[in-house]
C-alpha cells in the first residue's frame, strides 16, 4: 500500500537567487564538532543500470529506499503513475529503455562522473545549516534524470535534483530545445549547491501570500537569498546571484535609482501580476530598467532590505529573522534608504 505523499514543492525553472556581502549570520560560525558528509544519491544510476530481468523486484526495493521521492518522481516528474498500478512495470521499462532517455542518461553520466566537488560544497553548506539549526534533520539529496522534465523538487525530507538540467551551458540538448541564452549560463554543475539550498530554504520559509505584491515578493526572495549566503559565506556574491560581472556592477551602481523609481512610480505595493513578474522573475533583464540590468534586479534590492533589517536586529537568530511574515514591517524596521 502506497504511503500518502507529503506536501511537495516543484521548481519549474532554474533557481537564481542573489547573494550578498558578508552577513551577520555568516560570520564566526564555529563548525567544530559538526562532522557530516553530504552526498547526492545517484538514483539515476540505480534506475538506468538495473538488470531488466529483475525490474519488478527492484521496484519494491526502490520504493522502500526512496519513499516519497519515488512517488513524486513517478507521478509528477516522468508521469507514469504510481508504482502500485497494474501497468507500472511496463511503463517504467519503456521509460528506462527509450533510446533518447538512455542517450541523455549516458551524457549525464559523463558530465557527473565524479561529484566530489559538488558534494564537498554541499557538506560545507549543511555544516553551517546545523550550526544555525542544531536540532534539524538533514535532507536527503537525490539526483535523477527525467529527460529535462523537471529541475528541482522537495517532498518530505528529500530534495530531488534533475541532473540533466545542469549539463553545462554548451550542452547541445539545451540548444536543440531552444533554451534562452540568459538561462544557459546557470545550467552548470557548480550551481547545484546553491539551487539545492534555495529549494530547501523555500520549503522551510514558504511565502506568506495573504497579500501578494511587489514589496512582499522582493523581501521574501531576499530572505531566501540571505539564507543561502549564510550557508555559503565564502561564496562570491556574483556566483550566488547567477549574474554576469556587468549585471552585478549595474545593480551596485544603480541601487538608489532603482529604489527611487519603484517609489515614485508607486510600484512597491502593486499587486498586478504582470508588474510582479517583470520585477521579480527570471528574464533577460528587468523590464522597468535598462537592458544592462539583470532579470530580478528588484530581488537583489529585497536582499539589501533584509540585510539592513538584520543589522538593526542583531539579537535575532537566523530562524527568527527569516520567520518574519510581515514584510512591510521588515521594510519599516530596516530604515532602508540607499
Amino acid at each position: 500500500m502506497m504511503r500518502p505523499v507529503h506536501r511537495m514543492l516543484l521548481f519549474l525553472w532554474g533557481i537564481i537567487l542573489p547573494g550578498a556581502g558578508c552577513t551577520s549570520h555568516s560570520r564566526d560560525a564555529d563548525l567544530s564538532g559538526i562532522e557530516i558528509e553530504v552526498k547526492i544519491e545517484r538514483f539515476d544510476r540505480e534506475l538506468f543500470e538495473m538488470d531488466p530481468d529483475t525490474l519488478e523486484m527492484a521496484i519494491g526495493s526502490l520504493y522502500h529506499e526512496y519513499g516519497d521521492f519515488f512517488d513524486i518522481f513517478n507521478t509528477h516528474i516522468i508521469s507514469i503513475g504510481q508504482a502500485s498500478a497494474r501497468h507500472y512495470p511496463a511503463y517504467l521499462s519503456m521509460f528506462i529503455n527509450d533510446p533518447t532517455n538512455r542517450e541523455v542518461y549516458d551524457y549525464t553520466s559523463e558530465v557527473f562522473g565524479s561529484m566530489d566537488g559538488i558534494n564537498g560544497t554541499l557538506t560545507g553548506g549543511f555544516r553551517h545549516y546545523l550550526f544555525h539549526y542544531p536540532d534539524s534533520l538533514l535532507p536527503r539529496i537525490v539526483g535523477y534524470v527525467s529527460r529535462f522534465n523537471q529541475g528541482l523538487f522537495t517532498v518530505g525530507h528529500f530534495v530531488g535534483v534533475g541532473l540533466d538540467q545542469y549539463l553545462g551551458s554548451d550542452c547541445p540538448y539545451y540548444e536543440m530545445m531552444g533554451t534562452p541564452r540568459y538561462l544557459l549560463r546557470n545550467k552548470v554543475p557548480e550551481r547545484i549547491p546553491v539551487d539545492v539550498m534555495t529549494a530547501w530554504a523555500t520549503r522551510i520559509y514558504p511565502y506568506n501570500d495573504s497579500l501578494d505584491n511587489v514589496l512582499n515578493r522582493m523581501i521574501h526572495q531576499g530572505m531566501l537569498a540571505y539564507f543561502v549566503h549564510s550557508m555559503y559565506p565564502a561564496m562570491e556574491e556574483m556566483f550566488i546571484m547567477g549574474f554576469t560581472p556587468g549585471q552585478m556592477k549595474w545593480c551596485r551602481n544603480n541601487e538608489k535609482q532603482m529604489w527611487t523609481y519603484l517609489v515614485e512610480e508607486k510600484l512597491l505595493f502593486s499587486a498586478d501580476p504582470q508588474v510582479i513578474r517583470k520585477l521579480t522573475e527570471d528574464a533577460p533583464y528587468t523590464g522597468y530598467y535598462t537592458a544592462e540590468s539583470p532579470g530580478r534586479a528588484a530581488v537583489w534590492q529585497g536582499l539589501q532590505i533584509v540585510r539592513a533589517f538584520a543589522a538593526r536586529n542583531p539579537r535575532l537568530s537566523l530562524d527568527q529573522l527569516l520567520s518574519q511574515g510581515d514584510y512591510q514591517e521588515v521594510l519599516r524596521q530596516s530604515r532602508y534608504n540607499p
